[in-house]
């Protein structure tokens, strides 16, 4: 009789065959349950396969079928356990059914087009739960992509850029320790039984995202979760086709992406930092020091209203003998200039982060009525003292320190340019920013933004930076519902910093 397994593997199928792929090349099923085979015929631990086809119209639920019938393991126990229902189109649905029925107190979750590399993964996965810490409930192995980079190594959700993978794009030998992050993607989602049985399982409301709500729950009841090196495995979604399903609509991801957003209050693509951190204080939640659990404060390093003036070279001095702080400025002030004179005069530019004056220096040189905002008052010191000594044909830059950086000083619908510069990356909450940006400005204001270009890095919670790909800062600003893009995806260089504009919609 064999020992009873402590790892359910658990695949929840809806067209994952031939037919499904994009060029009928690639067999999704078929490869898995092949990878399965030979990473595990040898593995020592005891484990279980449950495969639940939610009404597969393509070739997936033959070959289901085949190896449930016919394939055996070398100890003579039927290759797979297969069951199977008319399609609900819900993945949370069959998960839980899965779940419900897994034997195992550890729950490997597999979609149907991955392929598992790591030979006898069963036993590793169990050595580092139980080598863990006791709370240790959710593990994310490492992702690849079919060209063999990391698709994903855990996933970020309370950061300043919102719901993203960490080390997207890089070599697959990057990374080779195991890091906390926030969850970890349902393609290969593996937890105790403990903890699903704890929180209630999948939550059937979510067509999409599931896992993300999941970790939350997790999260909230004390949950962590990791990502480990230690197993990796290819997730094929690039080759698949399309799949006729609400859930993989545009209006299915949408509809997955409000219900979030209704539950808890924040959006996952854009999440406003503050208000998850006056909502969940003092919760689990609130676990990464770095990014959540800093007090609502000013974040610049230069907060003492005594600090004196500079003594050394400041950006004034420089711009004249420093060619690259010279080609920086200039070019700020050339696309501050060009919106300027596309959209209009202007009624007042803020400037946000406007560190020494200098571009606003320029700026007010050509007229453009100006007020610069900075949180160091060193800064603005400096700024006041500079322009000082500077004549202007008509009205000077005026300078004004941010004591709260939740509230610019600033009436509300005053301004008609904001301008962003180098601020996005360093902010705390840059969702928050965004909606304070939307206070100041009219409706049809617009908000330039420069923005130093992300790379692919593994992100841990000592960055000073959290650097955004063009994609990623326009999602989250459009995500907002507070503004269009002027801006394309067309436009963008990806050899230069960011560059983005966008308009103010009128208020609802």
């Amino acid at each position: 009789m064999s020992a009873p397994p402590r790892v359910s593997i658990l695949i929840p199928n809806f067209n994952n065959g031939r037919a499904s792929s994009r060029t009928g090349q690639r067999d999704f099923i078929r490869d898995l349950l092949e990878s399965l085979h030979a990473t595990l015929r040898d593995d020592p631990t005891p484990f279980e396969i449950l495969v639940f086809d939610d009404g597969s119209t393509d070739d997936s639920i033959d070959t289901l079928r085949d190896w449930a019938a016919n394939r055996t393991w070398p100890d003579g126990r039927p290759f797979l356990t297969l069951m199977e229902a008319p399609h609900c189109g819900v993945l949370a649905v069959t998960a839980n059914k899965l779940s419900r029925a897994a034997r195992g107190d550890i729950l490997a979750r597999l979609d149907g087009d991955i392929i598992c590399l790591t030979r006898n993964w069963v036993s590793r996965l169990c050595a580092i739960f139980d080598v863990g810490p006791p709370n240790l409930g959710i593990i994310g192995p490492k992702q690849l992509n079919v060209l063999g980079q990391i698709h994903e190594f855990g996933d970020w959700l309370l950061h300043p850029k919102g719901y993203h993978h960490n080390a997207h794009g890089l070599p697959r030998d990057a990374v080779s320790s195991a890091m906390e992050v926030d969850d970890a993607m349902g393609c290969f989602y593996c937890c105790r039984k403990e903890v699903y049985d704890e929180i209630g399982g999948y939550d059937e409301t979510f067509l999409r995202g599931q896992t993300v709500d999941f970790g939350v729950r997790a999260r909230l009841a004390g949950w962590r979760c990791w990502a480990v090196p230690d197993i990796e495995y290819i997730h094929a979604h690039s080759e698949r086709g399309e799949r006729q399903t609400d859930a993989d609509s545009s209006g299915g991801l949408q509809k997955s992406i409000d219900r979030f957003e209704e539950k808890w209050g924040f959006s996952r693509l854009a999440p406003d930092l503050d208000y998850v951190r006056e909502r969940f204080a003092g919760t689990p939640l609130l676990w990464n020091p770095k990014w959540v659990a800093a007090p609502p404060s000013a974040f610049s390093e230069d907060q003492s209203g005594t600090a004196t003036v500079p003594s050394e070279p400041t950006e004034w001095d420089r711009y004249r003998t420093d060619a690259a702080l010279r080609t920086a400025i200039d070019l700020r002030v050339k696309v501050a200039l060009d919106v300027i004179k596309q959209a209009g005069p202007r009624r007042l530019v803020v400037h946000v982060g406007c560190g020494s004056g200098l571009i606003g220096h320029h700026l007010a040189s050509r007229g453009v009525p100006y007020l610069g905002l900075d949180e160091q008052p060193a800064m603005i010191r400096l700024a006041r003292a500079k322009v000082e000594q500077e004549t202007y044909a008509g009205e000077p830059p005026r300078f004004d320190v941010i004591e709260d950086r939740r509230r610019l000083p600033v009436q509300g619908g005053r301004a008609d340019l904001v301008l962003l510069f180098d601020v996005v990356e360093h902010h705390p909450n840059p969702v928050g920013l965004f909606k304070e940006t939307a206070r100041l400005l009219e409706p049809g204001g617009i908000v330039l933004l420069i923005s130093k270009r992300g790379k692919p890095g593994v992100e841990v919670p000592h960055d000073r930076e959290h650097r955004y790909e063009f994609h990623q800062l326009a999602t989250q600003m459009l995500v907002t519902g507070l503004f269009r893009a002027i801006t394309s995806a067309k436009q963008d260089d990806p050899a230069r910093d960011i560059l983005l504009a966008m308009q103010r919609l009128p208020a609802s």
